[in-house]
């Protein structure tokens, strides 16, 4: 792919943010902020499973992608507030932090070997493998949150 192809598919991505977080500004009022996290982890699933196909659909891939990062921002936030509420909210934003920014001082070391050892396709479908975990992970954060609440409606 020439640099100026690349550098254009490249910048799809930040519009792609700050759309899905206007749409979010505009229905965050609706729904839980669970489904924001679920549409969060399924768009970056999506986005990277799409990679994993090819070159055709490198656009809207790109697109998915940001739109699933950028939700995760707004996610990060919502979710722990609307779970444990405000008390001692900085504190626990702190705590659930930790393991973001350690894999992500991590990430270009592991990145560089999974490149090196399996090859571009296989650092993808790794990728892959953990967004689809995510996404599991949040379905069943998702579950307990809706398990509670059901819990609690029927004990009233």
């Amino acid at each position: 792919m020439a640099l100026a192809a690349a550098v254009g598919l490249g910048a799809l991505v930040g519009p792609a943010q700050v759309s899905a977080r206007a749409v979010e500004m505009i229905i965050a009022r609706y729904h839980h902020p669970i489904w924001t996290k679920f549409a969060s982890v399924s768009f970056v699933a999506i986005g990277i499973g799409a990679l994993c196909v090819g070159v055709p659909v490198v656009p809207v891939a790109l697109a998915f992608y940001g739109a699933g990062i950028g939700l995760e921002t707004i996610a990060r936030g919502t979710l722990p507030l609307a779970l444990f509420g405000p008390s001692g909210y900085a504190r626990l934003m702190g705590r659930l932090a930790m393991p973001s920014l350690i894999a992500q001082a991590a990430a270009p070391s592991v990145g560089a070997l999974l490149l090196e050892h399996v090859g571009a396709h296989g650092t993808l479908a790794a990728l892959a493998g953990l967004a689809l975990l995510n996404v599991g992970l949040a379905c069943s954060l998702g579950w307990l949150i809706f398990r509670r609440r059901t819990l609690e409606v029927q004990a009233q």
